[in-house]
């Protein structure tokens, strides 16, 4: 294990980050999926503070000058790379050329999905919390401004990871979740010993029927649990 290269999926959330993480986990690999995992799921959702998100502690690396995952370099497989607060938003993603400087043998998997697609699935994310707070935290005035923002960074991050990777073509695995099947995705893995049943679709919630009271509680939660300021 200790031997085989990190994979790092550098695409934007909702674009099945989750099931890529079980997928690598299933087979046996420490899987990181937006936080580090701790003991006590119930205790840290009510203490924000303690989180560790992955797209967090790549920004303070960054910042302080260490390795991209230092403090998480355990793992093989990391996805969902962003970390929105109620202070900030910053997504790891945009620094695969700095996983690379660090870990040259990483394979970036690039998941992506139609792009409106995964607009219309941000915007219901969290009850359409999270884009809320995107639009107070990054100052835009209105949800259809953030979607032109997210338009135009979806396509400089798809055209600026193709472009590095072009002369490197062997550790760029391209997978549109859309489109794909995932045994596509796994032969071109083969030293990680994945198998297609361990994939699916895990992360998708709506239209599912849940008692009234389940549901309100979730938007409650959604809304208004604490969340960490920076």
């Amino acid at each position: 294990m200790a031997e085989l290269p990190k994979v790092v999926a550098i695409g934007f959330n909702k674009c099945a980050t989750r099931s890529l993480a079980r997928l690598f986990a299933a087979a046996g690999y420490p899987a990181l999926h937006q936080k580090v995992p701790r003991r006590w799921p119930f205790v840290w959702a009510l203490a924000p503070r303690r989180r560790r998100k992955l797209g967090g502690i790549m920004r303070a690396n960054l910042q302080a000058g260490r390795p991209m995952f230092a403090g998480v370099e355990h793992a093989v497989f990391y996805g969902d790379l962003i970390d929105s607060n109620q202070g900030s938003s910053f997504d790891g993603n945009g620094l695969f050329r700095e996983i690379l400087r660090d870990y040259p043998n990483t394979i970036l998997l690039l998941n992506w999905r139609d792009r409106e697609d995964w607009i219309r699935s941000r915007l219901q994310h969290g009850h359409r919390e999270f884009a809320a707070r995107e639009q107070r935290v990054r100052g835009v005035a209105s949800q259809e401004e953030l979607c032109a923002l997210w338009r135009a960074e979806w396509d400089a991050h798809l055209a600026a990871v193709r472009s590095f990777m072009a002369d490197r073509p062997e550790q760029l695995v391209e997978f549109n979740i859309d489109s794909d099947p995932i045994e596509a995705l796994i032969a071109r893995l083969p030293a990680y010993g994945l198998r297609p049943e361990h994939y699916g679709d895990i992360g998708r919630s709506r239209g599912r029927r849940l008692p009234a009271w389940l549901q309100a509680a979730k938007r409650w939660l959604a809304h208004y649990r604490p969340r960490a300021q920076r």
